[in-house]
């Protein structure tokens, strides 16, 4: 009996997306959502909560895959980038007392400085843009 029922699932989902990323993490931000405003009570949390969770059954019973496929690309792209400048950012806060760190003029790139160097000519590692900093 369990096995048709498995094998039935198996048919119906199968050239279907299925569970990737987005679909999970929208699945579980939803269904917390729906959880804490039973305790609230706002339209806009059921509301928000109600969208993803159902965002998540569409994107896993979704026939396009290849679509899917580069929509969660994006989002664990975004997600790895989002991981980098938080934990750059905690080095950052934790090194502040040694290090000076500021941004290339040109590119942005972020760069430090050992405090108490003085003045300093730079030279960007990555545009090979030439500036003065103060350390």
């Amino acid at each position: 009996m369990w096995m048709r029922i498995k094998m039935a699932i198996m048919r119906f989902m199968q050239g279907r997306n299925g569970v990737d990323n987005l679909g999970y993490h929208a699945l579980w931000t939803g269904l917390g959502l729906i959880v804490v405003n039973m305790f609230i009570g706002s339209m806009l949390l059921s509301l928000l909560g109600n969208v993803l969770y159902f965002y998540a059954l569409f994107r896993m019973l979704s026939r396009n895959a290849a679509k899917r496929r580069a929509e969660n690309e994006r989002y664990v792209h975004f997600l790895n980038n989002w991981k980098k400048e938080v934990k750059q950012f905690f080095l950052r806060l934790k090194g502040t007392k040694e290090y000076k760190y500021f941004r290339c003029p040109s590119c942005k790139t972020r760069l430090r400085l050992r405090r108490g160097c003085g003045e300093k000519h730079i030279v960007c590692p990555v545009c090979k843009n030439h500036f003065d900093q103060r350390a």
